[in-house]
This record gives C-alpha cells, sequence and structure tokens, in this order.
C-alpha cells in the first residue's frame, strides 16, 4: 500500500508545491532580439532599417507592412511611411564568422556581424546600443556616455539628446522612446505648415507682382496708342516741328521764315525779320 516497512515519505511528495516559471534563455532572446528582424522573424540582412522605438526590420520588411498592415498589427501603428524609419549606418566585425560551430554541435550565436566604431564593442545584446535619427549611426551607449558631444563620433553630423534612440529598449526606455517619438513628429509637422504658408505667402507676392506687370504694360500700350492718336495740330507745338518740312503748309507760307530756301541764300536783310547779315 506504500509507506510501509519502515519507508519515510518525502516533503514534496505530501505538499503541492508551486512550480517555478520557466525561465528564458538569454542568450537565445538576445540572438532574436539582435539578430533577426522584428516582424519577419528573419534574418538581418542589409539594407538594416530601425523605427523610432528602437526596433530593428529588413527594409522589405518594413515595405511588406505598409502594402499589409495587418502581418504586423504591432508594427503598423507607427510605422505609417517610409519616413518613419531610418536606414542604419553599421560598422563590420572583421573578426566575424557568420556559421562559428565550435565542435560538438554548439554555435556560438554571442558573436556579432556589427561593433562599436568608437570602442569596439560587440553589437550582441550584453551591451546597450543607440543610434541617431538624424544621421542613423550605430554606436554604443557608453561611448555617447563617456566621450560627451553633440556631434555624431562617426559622420560628425549635429544631434540633440531626443535623436538618440536605444536599440531594444526596456520597458522605462520605451515610455522615453514613445515621448521623444510623438514630440519629434509634431515639430516635423509645425515645421511642414510653416513651409506651406510661406510657399501660400511668396505665390500670393508673385501673383501680385504679376497682375501689377500688367498692369503697367496695359497703361503703356494705352499711352503709345494715344500718341499715334494724337492730332496732327498739336505736332506744331514741339520743338522739332520745322514750318520748311511741314508738307500741307504752302509755299508762300514757308517763305516768310528764315529757313526757307530763298531766306537762306538771299544776300541782303529779310523786310520782316531785319536779318542784316553781319560778317
Amino acid at each position: 500500500m506504500g509507506c510501509d516497512g519502515g519507508t519515510i515519505p518525502k516533503r514534496d511528495e505530501l505538499v503541492k508545491t508551486r512550480k517555478k516559471p520557466e525561465q528564458k534563455d538569454k542568450d537565445a532572446e538576445n540572438h532574436c532580439k539582435w539578430r533577426l528582424c522584428a516582424s519577419s522573424q528573419e534574418e538581418l540582412r542589409s539594407p538594416i532599417v530601425a523605427c523610432e522605438l528602437g526596433r530593428m526590420f529588413n527594409k522589405e520588411s518594413v515595405l511588406e507592412i505598409l502594402l499589409d498592415k495587418a502581418k504586423a498589427p504591432e508594427c503598423g501603428k507607427h510605422l505609417r511611411s517610409l519616413k518613419d524609419v531610418k536606414e542604419l549606418v553599421l560598422t563590420i566585425n572583421p573578426a566575424f564568422k557568420k556559421h562559428a560551430n565550435m565542435g560538438d554541435g554548439y554555435d556560438d550565436i554571442q558573436s556579432a556581424e556589427y561593433i562599436c566604431p568608437v570602442l569596439g564593442i560587440e553589437m550582441n545584446g550584453k551591451f546597450k546600443f543607440c543610434f541617431i535619427w538624424t544621421c542613423g549611426c550605430v554606436m554604443s551607449e557608453r561611448s555617447l556616455k563617456e566621450i560627451k558631444t553633440t556631434s555624431c563620433h562617426k559622420c560628425q553630423k549635429p544631434f540633440a539628446n531626443e535623436d538618440v534612440i536605444v536599440i531594444n529598449p526596456s520597458k522605462e526606455e520605451l515610455v522615453t522612446m514613445t515621448s521623444n517619438m510623438e514630440a519629434r513628429r509634431l515639430a516635423a509637422k509645425a515645421k511642414n505648415k510653416g513651409v506651406k504658408r510661406d510657399a501660400g505667402v511668396l505665390e500670393k507676392k508673385t501673383e501680385k507682382g504679376k497682375k501689377l506687370k500688367s498692369v503697367q504694360n496695359n497703361s503703356t500700350n494705352i499711352a503709345q496708342k494715344l500718341m499715334k492718336l494724337e492730332d496732327p495740330s498739336m505736332a506744331k507745338t514741339k520743338a522739332s516741328y520745322s514750318v520748311a518740312k511741314d508738307p500741307e503748309a504752302s509755299d508762300v507760307y514757308k517763305s516768310l521764315f528764315t529757313t526757307h530756301a530763298k531766306a537762306v541764300n538771299q544776300t541782303k536783310g529779310h523786310w520782316v525779320t531785319y536779318n542784316p547779315f553781319y560778317n
């Protein structure tokens, strides 16, 4: 029947104890986060992009999400276009071997394909890595903290603290990344509105200038037409008018003036103008 013959039962045979939750394999978890695409779970391959929440994707996967957001509903909420991801500028690890078989069927999954360009730390999940949203350069968080600067260590482009995005952030860091993303998008939206408003003002000024030029051209044309329609009798009032050249004046009338041919060639004074012809 049991418990006879001097056997002593153990505590776990008499009392039901809670089972301990299964612990995750950290190496396997890091491998999934740092070596696989966040949506398709395929191996990351160039070009690799990252969103504003620090998740890494194959660019092909992002295009598929944009075409059909049902494939990855958790990613489709904040991925609206390719402007919401940044192509990463990664530094190749010269010591990396794609399939580092250590013998006995064991593969070294801790070896990383990329490293920090400043400190040489491998990007395998053991250390925190960040990328800068303005340029896409990837480096370790330690390099940004130890060598404080406002320009990228790799490409020298300026950046702000809000532009630094932690790759595969923790829950607490994810809250900060989300708030920074919303602030960045609001600023971009306000900037676009300002550009459109300035473009509208410029367009109005251009149209106003065109109208003013058109009015000036019309007034010039009208003035030219009025000059053509001018009364012939008014031409006599101008300084350039000459009686001798007037086709409508009679020869008798022209002879009264010194501009007539006879007056020019005469040798004695004119009876009207009394020109004495002094030498």
